[in-house]
């Protein structure tokens, strides 16, 4: 067994792959008047624009709505259309630079893979946005100038096997 520096594991945990889906945006919001229908209208919003969404986070507190979501970076332009003659929805609104999502395909959930890839991600200095997980999936939301780092790390705890974009 061999001890690999940027995991905490001696073996390599076998992932059925790697899919990197790039060239996004984050939208990234953080305000408390998008309680119900607000949130509800940018959706729809978004929707009737032709706006895809890769990914959609979302959480609530007493003091706000927080959501990020990744879209196309082409579709920046439809956002800032839909935005800008409607204050209402385009406060505590932020779109970000482009990102990538890096997901891997364990199916199965397992706490130690998700901690895993976050340590791994930040060992080696990569600002993270952004995780989600599911039985099939995990998936992290990192700077795309960081792409080829945070798949180095990454491999440095996983088999990946297939890279797919």
């Amino acid at each position: 067994m061999v001890e690999h520096k940027d995991c905490s594991t001696t073996e390599k945990i076998a992932m059925d792959g790697l899919r990197v889906s790039g060239n996004l945006a984050l939208m990234e919001v953080a305000d408390r008047s998008y309680a119900g229908k607000h949130l509800s209208r940018m959706l729809g919003e978004l929707a009737k624009a032709g706006v895809n969404m890769n990914l959609f986070i979302g959480g609530e507190t007493q003091e706000e709505i927080r959501f990020a979501c990744c879209v196309a970076a082409s579709d920046g332009a439809h956002i800032k259309a839909l935005m800008d003659p409607n204050p209402e929805l385009r406060t505590g609104v932020e779109l970000s630079a482009a990102v990538d999502l890096l997901a891997l395909f364990p199916h199965c959930f397992d706490l130690k893979i998700l901690g895993l890839g976050i340590t791994a991600l930040a060992r080696a200095g990569i600002p993270l946005h952004g995780f989600c997980s599911s039985l099939s999936a995990i998936t992290f939301v990192t700077d795309h100038t960081d792409l080829d780092q945070a798949i180095a790390a990454l491999k440095g705890c996983f088999e990946l096997g297939v890279e797919t974009s």
